[in-house]
């Protein structure tokens, strides 16, 4: 289980939304890069992947933890064969497209479809199951990446002082079997979806706020971040939409939720 799980559970779907009203932020932006496949998930996956090489190109101080592709790996480990197969091409791409671009910002197809490999590799992590044919890609697969990299702003992501990628929250990640945000950059918590629907809906408004939570109980990767913001790429359209943290805070009933939520974490993942 993992705090998006956590937060499918009826009576905290019920809690979230009895504690914190939402009233969607009225959103309109042109569709810059529209799917090319039906690869959604995949996709989506891929272009996080490629969308921190490209921030972390730009922020050269950048926090990085290790790739969740590379947790994927490490679970394999009782199958040793697979493991050292799957480990070698986390180190050729680690050593050649990756670290090419970093260097040389060269947006190649074997970049594009490295992402695409790492975004298999994931999925070993977050559900446990490793995608067949882990090399096969489509070239409209390409395509959608390269149209979805095109049309970021780098001013969203470039930072004054601080940037990390796949932000974990010290014990408190824990406490709902593990939790990752996207992104933090100065006093923003960014998620990214690669969705054609311009909509800032519940579910990840509930998914923003778990991070924050987390953030209040455990910190970032056990620095003392204050966040002032949190919102969401919205990468086929290029645009960040942010709401402030203050809102969140000035709820009366703030610090009670946080107390519940630790508690309800607790009985939910130690039975």
């Amino acid at each position: 289980m993992s705090l998006t799980s956590f937060l499918q559970i009826s009576n905290v779907r019920a809690e979230f939304a009895k504690t914190f009203q939402f009233k969607a932020p009225k959103l309109s932006a042109e569709l810059l890069a529209p799917p090319q496949t039906k690869h959604y998930s995949l996709i989506g996956t891929a272009f996080d992947y490629l969308l921190r090489f490209h921030i972390e190109r730009l922020n050269p101080d950048t926090l990085r933890s290790i790739w969740i592709a590379e947790l994927g790996v490490v679970m394999t480990k009782k199958q040793p064969e697979e493991y050292y197969k799957l480990k070698a091409i986390i180190d050729v791409i680690k050593s050649g497209p990756y670290s090419d671009y970093i260097q040389t910002g060269n947006l190649s197809e074997s970049l594009f479809a490295s992402t695409i490999v790492l975004a298999k590799l994931d999925m070993i992590y977050r559900i446990g199951r490793l995608e067949p044919n882990i090399m096969d890609y489509q070239n409209e697969d390409i395509l959608d990446l390269k149209n979805l990299i095109s049309i970021v702003d780098d001013s969203l992501f470039k930072s004054k002082i601080f940037c990390t990628l796949n932000p974990g929250f010290g014990n408190a990640s824990l406490l709902v079997g593990g939790a990752d945000a996207d992104m933090i950059i100065d006093d923003t918590l960014i998620d990214i979806k690669t969705t054609k629907n311009l909509k800032f809906e519940r579910d990840p408004y509930n998914q923003l706020i778990g991070y924050y939570i987390l953030n209040k109980i455990g910190n970032v990767d056990g620095m003392n971040r204050k966040i002032d913001k949190i919102g969401i790429y919205f990468s086929r359209h290029g645009i960040l939409q942010t709401i402030p943290t203050s809102q969140i805070d000035e709820n009366p009933e703030f610090d009670y939720f946080v107390k519940w939520f630790e508690k309800e974490a607790i009985t939910v993942f130690m039975n």
